[in-house]
């Protein structure tokens, strides 16, 4: 309860400090229609009710009846406003304010968060939960601030008229209490237990509706059987898991709901009180009216409020992934040393690294699942990377070393090329280089100076890449381009084009509509355009040569080119970076022929490094690879 207490108030300081005016409406309207039903089904009916026993003059009653007509009418104005004009503004601000800061915080943590599946789930549940606590919060304030005003009115009142009430309050909300927390809590569990299944239930939804898997899915049908049975599976198991807290749930449901208080209201007060009427003759009739009304009102709003502190558990769970993902801070530190002068080398020495993977997923019975769930944003990303790294979803709680010992440099004007078979370390190599991760030992020098030492924003923006993974965005070419705010004037646009003119990408052959105003894929756009895979990556390749960095890594730049435009590529690369240093990692030998260095990796080692001609004459990996591609092409 105390953890519950601390995370509403948690929530509570982020909404007022988010939408303080908006959120103080909210309060004053919880407290005023409140006073306002005591007002009137206490005080004014009380009035009536004994003016009418007693014989007053209609007049008075005229007055009150008067005088609270006008209070109503003030009420529904106000109430009027609330819900015509301030609903609709709160939640969303609130929403937005709360999703901005979670992807914020997710945008500044470390890359190897993404490795670990329980940060991954927990960095989902964050961005899935963060409406649904915002109006859970709205909803349960304005029943709290509600139940806790009646309660101390209604308290008061029956303290003053009669004691034997206010006791019989008291022990339906204690019964309402014990109950509500033991149902609430059997729910918080069913629920926990049910989110997995459901996520993976969601995914066998997206498979059958999203584009990325239309073609597969008629290619191959036979795929159909599995994936419904994998539906099945999980349907099955949520249904167990009902079946087995179903019994529980039901008893623990009808004794919040009835037993509680409406059975200890009329089978112990409503006697006590017709025997003060008929035989003691204590009190009037109009009296027992207003007294069984008050303490019936007091048991359910007492009992409301006591069920509702349950229910702030119930969102308290959710709050605290919320709480505990913002919490979380990046490993790798920001250095103080700022960035001014001009690149002219990067060095490493003795560097070793290794993936950590955190808790294991879940790896049986989900082959299926694992494939493809990244499509619509989920958090079973696990295509292998090229360097064999451990996926988000890897069972496997070890680590394995990815690079050892690798000792390497890099000077101004050079153009290094990093080859060798899948999984030898070439992208985690350039991920340390662009400091995405820190090794594990060992040590990498930017013109002799520790980069863990140089401010991180200053040291990557000195740094253009193109990963294998690249993506393209639902907005415009130049946006797609530029990847920042859009100045929109005259001198972006003559750097767009040529960027994209030395990318190869040619504006006019695909007859562009609005040429680097055309909107990227046709999601939301119905003049929208999707790029080939050729394409694409020029598009991807443009956004590195907009920035003129003085350092292009190109992590298989020519992937999805054909041959000619591969050429054309790499023959325009060395003219327009000819002062600059191009990092390439290939499997395809022909872009890595002319680099003024190869590095040749294998399992995490260096294990060859010269130009080409002294790689192929050393008779080594780097020339047995290069016989089986040229073999290809005999």
């Amino acid at each position: 309860m105390k953890k519950a207490l601390q995370n509403q108030l948690w929530l509570f300081r982020f909404c007022l400090k988010s939408s303080p005016k908006l959120l103080g409406f909210h309060l004053f309207l919880c407290v005023e229609i409140e006073l306002f039903i005591f007002l009137e089904y206490t005080v004014w009916i009380g009035y009536n009710l004994n003016a009418a026993e007693s014989g007053a003059p209609f007049s008075q009653v005229l007055k009150l009846t008067a005088g609270i007509f006008l209070l109503f009418l003030i009420h529904q104005l106000i109430d009027s406003v609330y819900y015509s004009w301030a609903v609709d503004r709160i939640k969303p601000a609130l929403v937005q304010s709360l999703r901005r800061k979670i992807y914020e915080k997710a945008q500044s943590l470390d890359l190897s968060c993404y490795d670990n599946a329980d940060f991954y789930n927990e960095f989902i549940l964050s961005t899935t939960q963060s409406d649904q606590c915002i109006d859970r919060f709205l909803t349960d304030s304005h029943d709290f601030i509600r139940r806790l005003v009646q309660s101390v009115l209604l308290t008061a009142f029956l303290s003053a008229s009669d004691r034997t009430g206010l006791a019989v309050a008291l022990l339906c909300c204690v019964v309402k209490y014990l109950s509500c927390r033991f149902y609430y809590r059997l729910q918080e569990r069913v629920t926990l237990e049910k989110l997995p299944l459901e996520r993976k239930r969601d995914y066998q939804r997206r498979v059958f509706y999203l584009h990325d898997y239309a073609k597969d899915l008629r290619q191959y049908p036979d795929i159909q059987p599995l994936l419904t049975q994998d539906f099945d599976a999980c349907n099955d198991n949520i249904n167990g898991i009902n079946k087995r807290y179903r019994l529980r749930l039901w008893a623990l449901g009808v004794l919040k709901s009835y037993l509680s208080d409406y059975f200890l209201l009329y089978a112990l007060y409503l006697p006590y009180l017709l025997r003060q009427v008929m035989e003691a003759g204590t009190i009037s009739v109009s009296m027992l009216v207003i007294l069984l009304a008050s303490v019936r009102r007091l048991a359910n709003r007492s009992c409301s409020l006591v069920e509702l502190f349950p229910r702030l558990s119930l969102n308290s769970t959710f709050v605290e992934k919320i709480r505990s993902f913002l919490s979380c801070e990046p490993q790798i530190c920001d250095g103080s040393d700022e960035v001014r002068d001009r690149f002219e080398s990067l060095s490493l020495s003795h560097v070793s690294f290794s993936y950590r993977s955190g808790a294991a997923a879940k790896a049986s019975g989900d082959s299926v699942y694992r494939a493809a769930a990244s499509a619509d944003g989920g958090p079973e990303q696990t295509a292998p990377s090229d360097d064999g790294g451990v996926s988000r979803t890897a069972a496997s709680d070890s680590s394995r070393e990815i690079l050892h010992d690798v000792s390497m440099e890099i000077r101004r004007g050079q153009k290094i090329a990093l080859v060798g078979y899948n999984g030898a370390g070439k992208t985690t190599l350039v991920k340390l280089l662009m400091r995405l991760y820190d090794p594990d030992s060992g040590t990498i020098l930017r013109n002799g100076k520790d980069i863990r030492t140089l401010k991180l924003d200053d040291y990557r923006q000195g740094i253009g890449a193109v990963f294998q993974d690249y993506k393209i965005y639902a907005a415009s070419i130049r946006e797609n381009v530029v990847m920042d705010t859009c100045t929109m004037d005259r001198q972006e646009t003559y750097d767009v084009e040529n960027a994209l003119f030395q990318a190869k990408f040619n504006l006019t052959e695909r007859r562009l509509k609005y040429q680097i105003e055309t909107p990227l894929t046709t999601e939301f756009e119905k003049d929208g355009v999707n790029l080939s895979s050729g394409e694409s990556q020029k598009v991807a390749i443009a956004r590195t040569l907009y920035r003129r960095q003085d350092l292009i890594i190109m992590d298989e730049p020519s992937s999805a080119l054909d041959p000619s435009a591969e050429y054309q590529l790499n023959r325009e690369l060395q003219e327009i970076a000819k002062d600059r240093t191009v990092i390439f990692i290939s499997h395809r030998l022909s872009t890595a022929r002319d680099a003024d260095r190869i590095y040749m990796m294998k399992q995490g080692r260096i294990v060859e490094q010269g130009t080409h001609e002294q790689l192929l004459a050393l008779g080594g990996e780097y020339s047995q690879m290069w016989r089986l591609q040229a073999e290809g092409y005999r």
